[in-house]
Order: structure tokens, then C-alpha cells, then sequence
């Protein structure tokens, strides 16, 4: 190939060798573009790994690291807020001492949160990785001066990435590709509806950045029909672009040994509820006819020091305790090594109606018979219906749960047998075919890409 190599520049927090779910989709991506003959030139924390800058993260891969500023203001709030919180707790043994307490104690008090509430909904504007997206924007336009990107793609969240990207093309007059694995605005809309006036302000700041990006991608049609509805003229240049599972479609073994091995890893948070799976083991080991012996759950990952304790104090005095395992965050080898092991693995996805969790698509591949708790209207539910070896379980439902738990013994212990996903039930939600999907944009929107990856490949 002659000439100037075209490269693509990539803005992304999470990346290679970080350990984040969501580092994968744009380290996927870049070694795409690299195979293709493109350079590619990324922007990101890398796990804040010590990475030189202009070295090779990847064959073709050009690392731009991007220190997060420190957040020591910031940082001292939330420690005061913990403490403030803590001292203003009330045992309950003394509740009654302190029941009538004076009125402009209380009026403080209040005038105190809404304080503190006030200065960390201005910190989280947006999110609290403004800093970074600074230091982001101004390493994009240096490196541009002597790279002449012909395309900028960010990745969000966190979703500071959008703003850089969209500034960076702005100023170098090329095309932005606003790729969303999360929604935006839609989440302070689903979640705090009373921030009315962060929400309006959000939602200017995300039909400005969506009106100059050349497309929009995102991994959920509901994310992204709330955005055509806001906004009808972008619907020729919004697509969906799911999540994928790396690799190949693992189906080595189907033979469960007669156990019943359940895993769940990944973190405990917000509405990932592991009570009803829980509630529903517990009616299932009350059965006369299952053995408890042949039964394992393990949790493998980071959990709220509120859902930790909530968890064992629940497990107390239950047959579950038997049975289940809760684990710290594991190295990527061992936590390999216990899917291997599984013959069923768990997705909590309830509570997410926006959004289709990115470990489902592992999960497809897994060679592993899936069971996801989600409601039954959500997207994560529709992606999954016409998908053999998937069971869907609305966690409201306990006789549905308690149904499929049987049958998942029965078939694991009784039967030795577990049913998993086929490749050709799962290829269209491959990363391969992702990629595939994200060229096609890169070529319509920067045609110079297609004649080089030809001469490339050629």
C-alpha cells in the first residue's frame, strides 16, 4: 500500500489491557480496523496501566494515555457525607430519647443535605470524568495535528466520551460516530424525574452532540427509539449496534456430571437483586426429592457493602447456606475457570428496562445453559425469546422461578444433560458481526477507509 496510511481515532475511557466489560467493544473494534490496514490511534485510561504514550498497545494500535486528574475536593465530599451520614443515624434502641428534636436542628440538617446534594448533582454533571474529557480533548487535537484522523469514534459511557469526540471532529471538520452502550438522558428520566432541571439541561447537551455526530450508534432499540422520537431527523443515521460475545461459541461438554453448578459473576448493584433466585433455592431445597449435596450457586465479584450484608444475614439459619458461595472480585483465569465449571450461568438483568446488559452476550456463548431474571416486557427478555438454551424468568413470578429451577434440576442431576446455545443461534450477536456493522458506517461516512483496507487486504 502506498501513499498516507488512514487512520481512525478512538476515544475511549475503558480499553485494552483494562478488565472492564467495557473495554471490550472498542478494543474489539480497533483490532478490526488494524487487521483492515487502518491506523488506529486510541485515546483512554487503559486500566490506568503505566503505558507509554505512542507505543503499540496493539499490533496497528496507537496508545494515547490520558491520567485521570485527582479528584481531592471531591473525593473529601463523599468522605463527609459517609460520616455525616453515620453521625446522623439514630440506633434504634434511642430512637424514642431523641424524638422530639428542635426545629431548627432539623431546618440545618436539611439545609446541609440540600447542600451537599446540590454540590454533587453539579460534580456528577454529566459525569464525574469532566476532568479527564479535558485532558481527553486536548490530546486528541495534538495528536490530530500529526495523524489527520479521517474519523473520530467514542465510545460512552462514561459518557464525557461523547463531548470529547463530538468537539474533537467539530474542530477538525471529519465525522463523529456517538456510540452509546448506555443510554443517556432516558436514565435521569427513568430514575430521577424530579431533576427536572438537570434533565432538561442534559437532554440539550445530548441533542447537540447527536446532531453533529455523522451517526449514532447505539446497543439498544429502546435507547434509541426514545432518541428518534425526540428527534425524528436522525433516524437515517441512528443504528443499532449490540454488544457481542468475543471468540468462537463454546460447546464442549453437555454432560453436567449431575450437578446443578449455578454462577453469577460480575457486580451486585442498583436493581441486580439476587433475593428471588434466593427465595426461589429455598423452596427448591425444601423439596424432598432434590439433594442439596448436588447443588451449587456461586456469586464471583463486587458487591455494595449493603447487599453484602444483606445477603448473609438472609443465608442465616436457611438450607442455602450450604450452598452458596459468596466470592471477591476473582482474576480473569479463575473466574474462566469457575464458568467452566458452571453448567448454568446467571444474569440479573431486572430493573434495566433501557438496556440489554453486555454479559448476555457472553453468557450466549458461554456453552452453558443461561437463566435470566429480568421482566418480562424488557428488551434483555425479547433479545433472548427465540433462543434455545436461554430461560427467561420474570423474578416477580415465583412460581415461574420455581418452575424453571426444578427443571433445571431435573435435566442437570436427574438427566445429566444441560442445554446450551448453538452457533448458529447466536452468530448475528458475534463481535465479529458487530464490527462488520460498524465498517459499513466508517466506509459511508469516510469513503478513503474502504480503497486502503482494499490495497490492505489485497
Amino acid at each position: 500500500m502506498t501513499g498516507t496510511i488512514p487512520t481512525v481515532l478512538i476515544i475511549s475511557y475503558h480499553f485494552h489491557p483494562s478488565n472492564e466489560v467495557g473495554a471490550r467493544r472498542p478494543t474489539a473494534l480497533a483490532r478490526f480496523l488494524a487487521h483492515r490496514g487502518i491506523r488506529v490511534v486510541v485515546i483512554s485510561a487503559f486500566g490506568e496501566q503505566a503505558i507509554k504514550s505512542g507505543s503499540m498497545i496493539l499490533p496497528g494500535v496507537v496508545a494515547v494515555p490520558i491520567q485521570r486528574p485527582s479528584r481531592k475536593i471531591l473525593d473529601a465530599m463523599v468522605s463527609l457525607k459517609r460520616k455525616l451520614y453515620h453521625s446522623t443515624t439514630v440506633p434504634p434502641q434511642e430512637s424514642n430519647s431523641h424524638a422530639s428534636r428542635p426545629a431548627d436542628s432539623m431546618r440545618r440538617r436539611s439545609i446541609r443535605f440540600w447542600l451537599r446534594e446540590l454540590y454533587f448533582q453539579i460534580a456528577y454533571f454529566i459525569d464525574d470524568y469532566k476532568g479527564w474529557g479535558l485532558r481527553a480533548l486536548r490530546a486528541a487535537l495534538r495528536e490530530s495535528s500529526s495523524k489527520s484522523p479521517e474519523l473520530v469514534f467514542s465510545s460512552a459511557p462514561p459518557l464525557s466520551m461523547s463531548w470529547v469526540g463530538a468537539l474533537t471532529a467539530w474542530r477538525l471538520h471529519i465525522p463523529h460516530i456517538m456510540d452509546l452502550r448506555d443510554p443517556w438522558s432516558d436514565v435521569i428520566a427513568h430514575m430521577n424525574p424530579h431533576r427536572r432541571i438537570e434533565l432538561s439541561l442534559t437532554r440539550h447537551i445530548e441533542q447537540w452532540l447527536i446532531h453533529q455526530a455523522g451517526a449514532i450508534t447505539s446497543t439498544s432499540v429502546t435507547v434509541a427509539n426514545g432518541l428518534i422520537h425526540r428527534q425524528p431527523d436522525i433516524a437515517s443515521k441512528t443504528l443499532i449496534i449490540r454488544n457481542g460475545y468475543d471468540g468462537t461459541v463454546h460447546r464442549d461438554n453437555l454432560d453436567t456430571g449431575g450437578h446443578l453448578n449455578i454462577l453469577f459473576a460480575g457486580e451486585l448493584y442498583l436493581n441486580r437483586d439476587p433475593f428471588p433466585l434466593l427465595a426461589g433455592l429455598e423452596r427448591l431445597l425444601a423439596r424432598p426429592e432434590v439433594h442439596a449435596e448436588r447443588i451449587s450457586v456461586t456469586f464471583m465479584g463486587r458487591r455494595t457493602e449493603q447487599i453484602g450484608s444483606a445477603i448473609e444475614a438472609w443465608l442465616k439459619n436457611t438450607r442455602c447456606s450450604s450452598v452458596v458461595r459468596m466470592l471477591d472480585t476473582q482474576p480473569p483465569s479463575v473466574v474462566a475457570q469457575a464458568t467452566q465449571s458452571a453448567t448454568v450461568v446467571l444474569n440479573l438483568a431486572q430493573g434495566q428496562p433501557l438496556s440489554v446488559p453486555a454479559k448476555t452476550f457472553e453468557h450466549l456463548a458461554s456453552g452453558k445453559e443461561n437463566l435470566l431474571l429480568c421482566e418480562k416486557d424488557a428488551e434483555s427478555a425479547q433479545l433472548v425469546a427465540a433462543i434455545p438454551g436461554v430461560i427467561q424468568v420474570d423474578p416477580s413470578d415465583a412460581s415461574a422461578l420455581d418452575q424453571a429451577l426444578l427443571d433445571l434440576y431435573e435435566r442437570h442431576v436427574n438427566q445429566r444433560r444441560l442445554r446450551s446455545p448453538t452457533e448458529s443461534d447466536v452468530r448475528a450477536f458475534s463481535r465479529a458481526a458487530a464490527n462488520e456493522q460498524f465498517w459499513r458506517v466508517m466506509i459511508d461516512l469516510a469513503p478513503v477507509l474502504r480503497s486502503s483496507s482494499t490495497e490492505h487486504l489485497c
